[in-house]
C-alpha cells in the first residue's frame, strides 16, 4: 500500500534528514529495507519528470535503474543497508527512459522510529565525466551525518587510537556513557589482553588509507565479551582518522579492500595484502611466526601453514650474513621501546636472493610470557637492484604496491587511466602526466594529473605522442626536441604505450631524462596499468558474449530471460502494452541445403539487420533460436506491430543480399501479439500465440504450393 501523498506524507526522518531535505540540492529520494519509495523532493521530479504519485510505494530500482546495472545497484543498497556510505558514478533512467550519468550518495539513517532507512542523493553530470567509482564519501558532513544516524555502533578516534566520538548505537550496544568512553584509548578499554596487538594492525590499516572489515571481540563496560564484525574506514582529517563500526550480527558481506581473519587464516577468503606481509612473530632466535595476513607470504615462494609451522621458521630464510643484525636490531627496539625498520635479504622458495624491507614493534610481557613484534615485510629487490638510494626506492616501491592495489579495484578503462595518471606524480614525482587516445586518426587527451598547474595545451607534444604510436620502444625528449614551442611544466619527458591506440606521457623539470630507476617504476606501473586493462576488456567481451548471438550481433535468448520481468513491472507501471512478434525465415533448411552453410550465415546476418533497422530505439530484436527471431516492443500502440511488420516486409523486398543467384528470393513469416497489463494471460502465454500465429501465416503462405 502507498504512502500517503503530497502534504499529507508522513514525516519519515531524524533530524538530520529533515535538514537535508530542507538544503540539498541534489534530487532525495527515501527508501525503506525492501527498497520502497517513502519521500521524494522536486529536484527527484525534475530529474527523472516522476511525480510523487508516479513512484512512492515503487521499487526504486525498477523505476530508474536499466536492467545491465541491477546487479550494480543491487551491490551499492547491500553495502548501504550495512551501514557504510557509498558514492559512485552510474547510470539511471528518466520516465521516458532516457539514460542519464548521475553522481549517485546512498547513506543509511535511522528513523524516529528506528527503522532502518536508506536516502539516495542524485546529482546529474556530464556524459564524458571520467571519474573513480569509491566506496569512500568525500562530504564530511554527510559523513558525519550517516555516523550519527547509523543504526551499527560506531566510534571515530584520533591518530593515537584515543575515542573521540561515539554514536547513540554504541553507547546502547556496549554499556557506557559518552563522558565515560570519550578520550579513553580503544586498546586499553576495549580489546582483550589476549589480542592486544590487532589495534597496531588496525592502526596501520588506518594510516594507509584501507577500509578494513576483521572478526574480532571487544569487551563490554561489564568486563564480558562479544563477537564482532568490525568495519574501520578511513577519513581524510587530521584530528581524527576514522570511524569504526561494531556489528554484533558477524556480518559476512566484504569489501574488495583486505580481509583478515586472525586467529583462521586457512579458511580467510582474502587473496592477500597488497602492501606485503603483515605478521606478528616471537622475539626469538627463530622468529617463530604466530600470524601471517592470508596470501601475503607469496613473494617468498611460502605458504603461510610452512612460515606458521616448524617446517620453515622465518629465521631459515634470512641470509646468514644478515640474520644477526634482524636479530640485534628487534632486541633494541625491545630494549628503547621505539619503532624498528630494518632492510635485509632473504632466500625464496627457488633459491633466489630478495631485498626485503620490514617495519614494525615491539611488545613486552611481564612474567614468563614471550615478547613478541608485530609489523609488515615488502618486497623491494628491484628497486635495491636499480638504485643505490634505498631510502627514495622504498618509499616508491610502498606507493606503487599501493596504486596496484587501488587498480584492482577499478571498474572502467576511465578509472584506470586516471589512477595511472595520478600515480605520474605521486610515484614518479612527475610535473604533469596524461593519456593520449588515438580515435579515428584523432588524438585526445583522455585523463591527466597536474597538467591544470600550468599553461598547457590539450595536444602537448602530440608529434611524441604520434611517434610513439608507431614504435616499440618508449620515445623520450627534452626540450631541444620540441624547439620553440617549449613545454611549461617541465625540460624533459617520456611517452610509452598503453596498447595500440593509448599512450601514457609523463613531463618531468629536470633537464635530463629519466634514469634507470625512473623507467623501471614506470614500467612496473604500466604493467599494472595494462594488465588491469585487459582484465576489464576481458570483463566486457564475457558480458557481452552472455548476452549477444555471435553471428548476427543481435542480442540473444539470455537477455530475454534477463530483462522480460523488468519490462513486463515498467509495463503494469505505466500501464502500457508490450508486442512480440516472431519472425522465422522460410525454407531456410533449403537455404542451407541448396547454398551451403556460409550462405545460410550471411542471411540471417542480413534478416538481423532488417530486423534493427525497422525498430525504435527503445525496442528490441534478439535471436531466439535457429533462424527465428523475436522482436520485443514497448509503449506501443494497437496497430505498431502492422507497422513494423510492413518495415520489415518492404526492406526484405528490397534487399539485393536476400536475392538469390538463381532467382530465389528469401523471405520470412511473421506472426505477433502483444501483452496488457490487466491481461489474464502471461508473457509466455502471448509468446506462445505470436509463435502460432507465425506458423499458421506461414502455413497459409505456402498451402497452395
Amino acid at each position: 500500500m502507498k504512502p500517503e501523498i503530497g502534504n499529507k506524507t508522513k514525516d519519515y526522518g531524524s533530524s538530520y534528514l529533515n535538514q537535508l531535505w530542507q538544503t540539498a540540492s541534489g534530487a532525495l529520494v527515501l527508501c525503506d529495507a525492501n527498497r520502497q519509495i517513502l519521500k521524494i523532493n522536486s529536484k527527484f521530479t525534475e530529474l527523472f519528470h516522476f511525480s510523487a504519485q508516479d513512484c512512492l510505494g515503487s521499487n526504486i530500482e525498477e523505476l530508474i535503474t536499466p536492467a545491465p546495472f541491477l546487479p550494480e545497484s543491487d551491490f551499492v543498497f547491500k553495502t548501504t543497508l550495512s551501514g557504510t556510505p557509498v558514492s559512485i558514478i552510474t547510470v539511471k533512467q528518466t520516465i521516458d527512459e532516457k539514460l542519464v550519468n548521475v553522481f549517485q550518495i546512498a547513506v543509511q539513517v535511522l528513523s524516529d522510529s528506528d527503522d532502518r532507512l536508506i536516502c539516495y542523493i542524485f546529482k546529474a553530470i556530464a556524459r564524458n565525466t571520467r571519474q573513480r567509482t569509491s566506496d569512500k564519501v568525500s562530504d564530511t558532513e554527510l559523513l558525519n551525518n550517516a555516523f550519527e544516524n547509523s543504526f551499527e555502533a560506531a566510534l571515530y578516534s584520533n591518530s593515537e587510537g584515543e575515542i573521540t566520538r561515539v554514536n547513540t548505537a554504541f553507547l546502547s550496544e556496549f554499556g557506557w556513557s559518552s563522558d565515560e568512553i570519550t578520550g579513553q584509548d580503544i586498546s586499553s578499554i576495549m580489546i582483550p589482553p589476549t589480542i592486544k596487538p590487532e589495534s597496531e594492525y588496525i592502526n596501520a590499516m588506518q594510516r594507509s588509507g584501507r577500509i578494513l572489515r576483521l572478526k574480532t571481540i571487544r569487551k563490554k563496560k561489564d568486563l564480558s565479551t562479544q563477537p564482532v564484525s568490525l568495519v574501520c574506514i578511513p577519513q581524510n582529517n587530521d584530528s581524527e582518522t576514522g570511524y569504526r563500526i561494531y556489528s554484533t550480527s558477524i556480518s559476512a558481506a566484504q569489501t574488495s579492500a583486505d580481509v583478515v581473519a586472525r586467529n583462521d587464516f586457512k579458511t580467510c577468503p582474502s587473496q592477500g595484502l597488497h602492501s606485503g606481509m603483515f605478521f606478528q612473530a616471537k622475539i626469538d632466535n627463530f622468529r617463530t611466526m604466530e600470524f601471517i595476513s592470508p596470501g601475503s607470504a607469496s613473494f617468498a615462494g611460502y605458504t603461510e601453514v610452512e612460515l606458521l609451522s616448524q617446517v620453515r621458521p622465518f629465521a631459515t630464510i634470512i641470509l646468514n650474513e644478515d640474520r644477526s643484525m634482524v636479530l640485534s636490531a628487534i632486541e633494541e627496539s625491545l630494549k628503547n621501546k621505539e619503532d624498528y625498520s630494518i632492510t635485509y635479504r632473504i632466500l625464496n622458495s627457488f633459491g633466489d636472493t630478495l631485498w626485503v624491507m620490514e617495519r614494525g614493534k615491539t611488545f613486552k610481557l611481564d612474567g614468563d610470557k614471550s615478547n613478541f613484534c608485530v609489523g609488515c615485510i615488502i618486497d623491494i629487490s628491484e628497486t635495491q637492484k636499480s638504485t643505490k638510494d634505498s631510502s627514495m626506492a622504498r618509499e616508491r616501491i610502498e606507493k606503487l604496491h599501493h596504486i596496484a592495489a587501488r587498480l584492482q579495484q577499478c571498474r572502467s578503462e576511465g578509472e584506470i587511466y586516471r589512477i595511472c595518471t595520478e600515480a605520474g606524480q605521486t610515484v614518479l614525482n612527475s610535473a604533469c602526466s596524461s593519456v593520449f587516445i588515438m580515435d579515428d586518426s584523432e588524438l585526445k587527451q583522455i585523463a591527466s594529473s597536474g597538467r591544470e598547474l600550468h599553461d598547457c595545451s590539450i595536444n602537448c607534444n602530440p608529434g611524441m605522442v604520434e611517434l610513439t604510436l608507431s614504435t616499440v620502444s618508449p620515445c623520450y625528449f627534452s626540450a631541444r626536441d620540441i624547439g620553440d614551442n617549449l613545454c611549461p611544466a617541465g625540460n624533459s619527458g617520456a611517452c610509452f604505450r598503453l596498447s595500440d591506440k593509448a599512450v601514457f606521457q609523463i613531463i618531468s623539470k629536470s633537464n635530463s631524462v629519466f634514469g634507470n630507476i625512473d623507467t623501471r617504476i614506470t614500467e612496473l606501473l604500466l604493467g599494472y596499468t595494462q594488465q588491469n586493462l585487459k582484465r576489464i576488456t576481458l570483463q566486457h567481451q564475457l558480458i557481452s558474449q552472455a548476452l549477444h548471438d555471435p553471428l548476427t550481433g543481435v542480442h540473444n535468448r539470455n537477455y530475454f530471460n534477463r530483462i522480460i520481468e523488468l519490462e513486463e513491472i515498467r509495463a503494469r507501471r505505466l500501464g502500457s502494452s508490450i508486442g512480440f512478434i516472431m519472425v522465422d525465415i522460410d525454407k531456410f533448411k533449403l537455404v542451407n541445403d541448396n547454398y551451403g552453410h556460409q550462405t545460410g550465415d550471411e542471411v540471417l546476418i542480413e534478416v538481423a539487420k532488417i530486423l534493427g533497422n525497422a525498430l525504435r530505439k527503445t525496442d528490441t530484436v534478439l535471436r531466439y533460436g535457429g533462424d527465428e527471431f523475436l522482436i520485443i516492443l514497448t509503449r506501443m500502440k494497437a496497430d505498431y506491430c502492422h507497422l513494423v511488420e510492413n518495415r520489415i516486409k518492404n526492406s526484405m523486398t528490397n534487399s539485393n543480399q536476400l536475392k538469390m543467384n538463381d532467382g530465389t528470393k528469401i523471405t520470412v513469416s511473421m506472426g505477433h501479439a502483444f501483452w496488457v497489463a490487466e491481461a489474464h494471460e502471461t508473457v509466455d502465454e502471448v509468446l506462445r500465440l505470436a509463435d502460432k500465429i507465425m506458423y499458421e501465416n506461414k502455413r497459409k503462405k505456402f498451402s497452395t504450393e
